[in-house]
């Protein structure tokens, strides 16, 4: 995706959770450029509308489901995509993966359930759709979105349902997993510890239980030696 906020379409029949996940957009910096209750409004906007990103309720008023209006998405428009619902019995889960949304999200939620879900769809999207030129990931730090050029990274720490991401000029924490993340970056990384991916290009000293990155130390647990020591 572009390095800018993004235009959402909200597809859901009840006002207020279309409220509740306008206000958590809206605090993430995006913009909802649509809202539809129904599969014909939805499709309306899509068809006008510069949409980046929807958000669809499964049971939406009208003959037609948000699971038919995730099929003409996939079908029609090259945007990432996903469920929010009530239910998650094996059937409704089924017809939902067979549209290949990016995410699925089970109410009632919480502001990190939508956070987490948006920014792991994107993620996928971009290593789908990403020219392999682009070799950078935009990351909100101090209320701006900055571009952040993957050769720049140091190294990426797990902590939790964050990751920190160290470079040069500061450190960026960034709602991931290690793993998920890891899909995008380029084959000088290497995993090191299972809390640690490197870039290899960085490192400065290696010894058989740590490597130094600069003024960092990085520990390198059994289970990674080998795969480091074929690398290097």
């Amino acid at each position: 995706m572009k390095e800018r906020n993004l235009n959402f379409l909200i597809v859901e029949d009840e006002y207020i959770t279309q409220k509740s996940i306008e206000k958590n957009l809206n605090a993430l910096g995006h913009h909802v450029l649509g809202r539809a209750m129904d599969y014909e409004k939805a499709v309306s906007i899509l068809t006008n509308e510069k949409i980046d990103f929807a958000i669809i309720d499964i049971n939406i008023r009208g003959d037609k489901s948000g699971i038919d209006l995730g099929a003409y998405i996939a079908n029609h428009i090259k945007i990432p995509f996903i469920y929010l619902t009530a239910y998650a019995d094996k059937k409704t889960i089924s017809s939902a993966i067979n549209t290949e949304p990016y995410g699925y999200i089970v109410k009632p939620f919480q502001q990190h359930d939508i956070v987490t879900s948006i920014e792991i769809a994107l993620l996928n999207f971009k290593k789908e759709n990403i020219n392999t030129n682009e070799d950078f990931i935009i990351i909100k730090h101090s209320d701006k979105n900055i571009k952040l050029n993957l050769d720049a990274i140091l190294f990426i720490e797990s902590d939790k349902n964050y990751l920190n991401i160290f470079t040069k000029k500061g450190i960026y924490k960034y709602r991931n997993t290690l793993q998920e993340f890891s899909k995008i970056l380029p084959s000088n990384f290497i995993q090191t510890h299972k809390s640690f991916f490197i870039n290899t290009d960085k490192i400065t000293t290696i010894s058989k239980t740590t490597l130094e990155i600069d003024e960092y130390k990085i520990p390198i647990s059994t289970s990674y030696k080998n795969s480091l020591k074929e690398f290097l």
